[in-house]
């Protein structure tokens, strides 16, 4: 067994061979080598709730739940996700609803949607300016659950993801 140990690596002190090392890994959700669990955050974002609870006591919670963030990243996703959002009011002020959902789908919806990809490359290990992963499964996630071209929801997760922005400051979760 000690041998078995030594080829694989691991410490002589290891009460565990590499293969329940793997095997409890999957069991639990849980990394053995970080000693962190990879357990996805809860993501509270639901276009269906009230607007008031989602800019509200549904913010405050997702905020709650989410790790400390990096200023500089939080600005960078805060960014991408309101300048679509003014894109849509410029490009669309005035105009009737059908018009504001086209320019919606054609125009804002592919940009919105690929923040999810952003967001997963923001999380990869070693990169340089590193994005949590509760945060960024958080913005993965809530995207996913605004419906194809709904500008309504599209504009209610902008609203919410403000107020989570505000709450993240508020409880001193965001660094330099």
């Amino acid at each position: 067994m000690r041998r078995m140990q030594e080829s694989y690596g691991l410490p002589h002190h290891s009460r565990f061979t590499r293969s329940e090392e793997m095997t409890m890994g999957k069991q639990q959700n849980y990394h053995p080598r970080n000693n962190q669990n990879t357990q996805d955050v809860e993501v509270l974002f639901d276009p269906s709730k009230p607007k008031s609870e989602l800019l509200d006591t549904i913010a405050e919670e997702q905020a709650k739940v989410l790790g400390k963030i990096n200023s500089n990243q939080l600005r960078r996703f805060f960014s991408d996700i309101k300048n679509l959002y003014r894109r849509l009011e410029s490009r669309s002020q005035g105009k009737d609803p059908e018009i504001r959902r086209k320019v919606y789908q054609n125009e804002i919806e592919p940009l919105f949607k690929m923040v999810r990809s952003k967001a997963s490359y923001a999380m990869r290990k070693g990169g340089q300016g590193q994005a949590p992963r509760e945060f960024c499964t958080f913005l993965q996630e809530a995207i996913k659950r605004v419906p194809p071209s709904n500008v309504e929801a599209f504009e209610l997760f902008t609203l919410h993801f403000e107020a989570v922005v505000g709450f993240l400051y508020g409880k001193g979760k965001v660094s330099k």
